[in-house]
């Protein structure tokens, strides 16, 4: 009888400050686990989580990444380097963490809300352009409102807060529009390229501000059809840019002289309002199962049956991509009774793979003394394999139980005794 097949683990990025999976995401959650889909919550730059683990990673609440976005595009690139799908895709999670995707929109016949870019040292000039009018002034990569001013041009209390705002940073202008106070912001869901739902968030009297932390109020709201086709019209010129696939995607706006103006399109961690939409959340579950049975399995624990402990370039990322086609997940480890010196390799294949003409090799003398550190890795016998090829003749693999007492391969000089 043939085992059921392993459940997907599917990782819920989120960030330190939320690191559980949320209200508004857990009747998600509880529908992924009746499809047989493990969601497990992880914060996105913990150094500690095996992301390999995971046969792809769910952006939620990772709500601090404009605050370290170039640790987070290297957060996405180490994703792409271990083969694990985001979802949202990462090449559309990095257009769509730069703001100046709108002016992109902008180009492609989408109305959206005038927006001049500002580098610091050019606020000032760009301002006087837009003399006593009221303004809103963002970081060009930010979220939840952070360093964000709202005020009018020639206002001296005005003038000093964006004297205050942080000088290495760029800015996006843009003209207050009214109609964001009098008749509120829409954000319109869409799952899988379908609209789902809509709700129309409004700020606390005296605000501008729509997020429920200034005290923003939100309630559900059906959209016209002029409304509708204008939030389509933006993702049909998201695709024309490249960008046509998305699982899911929070297209922000605000009807203003008839029209309806895009904000902002939230592509990497909008609150999804699923919270009253059980229905909805279970639509998105549905579509998230649907893009994980078309990919491959990850589940490489299953033949994961042998252990190789590595004390040189099998330690290295750039040597376990050309070697193994992925990067291997260790722990420390230890090997007693051996010492480590360095040899000159002449293989041209090896030298080129590893970047060293010369390796460690390490020698056994029985000495309790001696002692060699180094990381050991689970893998299959397949990639044990390809582990032989890759060391030169100077080289044999020989089996040794390592400090944590773990029975491992290891490879030592061909004179070891």
């Amino acid at each position: 009888m043939s085992n059921p097949p392993a459940a997907r683990r599917l990782a819920f990025a989120t960030c330190a400050e939320l690191p559980s999976i949320q209200r508004d995401d857990a009747h998600l959650a509880v529908s992924l686990e009746r499809l047989g889909i493990q969601p497990i919550s992880c914060i996105w730059n913990d150094p500690t989580v095996d992301w390999s683990r995971f046969d792809a990673v769910l952006i939620r609440t990772i709500w601090d990444y404009f605050k370290q976005h170039t640790a987070f595009l290297a957060w996405l690139d180490r994703l792409d380097q271990l083969g694990v799908p985001t979802i949202n895709d990462s090449r559309l999670l990095r257009w769509n963490s730069d703001k100046r995707y709108l002016l992109e929109l902008a180009e492609h016949g989408v109305a959206i809300i005038p927006t001049r870019l500002a580098g610091a040292q050019q606020l000032h000039d760009v301002l006087a352009t837009m003399p006593a009018q009221q303004v809103v002034i963002k970081p060009r990569i930010s979220g939840g409102a952070w360093h964000t001013l709202r005020g009018t041009v020639g206002d001296p209390a005005f003038a000093q807060a964006v004297a205050r705002l942080p000088r290495e940073l760029d800015y996006l202008v843009q003209p207050f529009v009214p109609e964001v106070v009098s008749d509120g912001e829409w954000s319109l869901l869409y799952f899988g390229g379908k609209f789902s739902h809509a709700v129309i968030k409004r700020p606390a009297p005296g605000d501008y501000r729509v997020q429920s932390e200034y005290g923003g109020s939100i309630e559900p709201i059906q959209p016209g059809a002029a409304t509708l086709a204008a939030t389509e019209l933006a993702l049909a010129a998201v695709a024309g840019i490249g960008h046509a696939d998305h699982g899911y995607v929070r297209v922000d706006g605000v009807i203003s002289g008839g029209r309806f103006l895009i904000m902002e399109l939230e592509l990497i961690e909008p609150f999804l309002h699923l919270a009253e939409r059980p229905e909805a959340a279970e639509r998105f579950a549905r579509l998230l199962a649907a893009q994980l049975d078309q990919l491959p399995s990850r589940d490489t624990d299953a033949d994961a049956t042998e252990y190789l402990f590595s004390y040189g370039t099998l330690q290295d990322a750039s040597v376990q991509l050309a070697t193994f086609g992925r990067l291997l997940a260790g722990q420390p480890d230890r090997l007693h009774g051996y010492r480590r010196e360095m040899i000159r390799i002449d293989d041209p294949q090896v030298v080129a793979t590893s970047g060293a003409g010369h390796h460690p090799i390490v020698h056994y003398t029985g000495s309790a003394e001696d002692a060699v550190d180094g990381s050991v890795f689970r893998i299959n016998p397949r990639e044990l394999a390809h582990a032989d090829a890759y060391e030169v003749d100077d080289y044999r693999r020989v089996a040794v139980t390592l400090a944590s007492g773990i029975e491992a391969w290891v490879f030592v000089g061909t004179a070891a005794g």
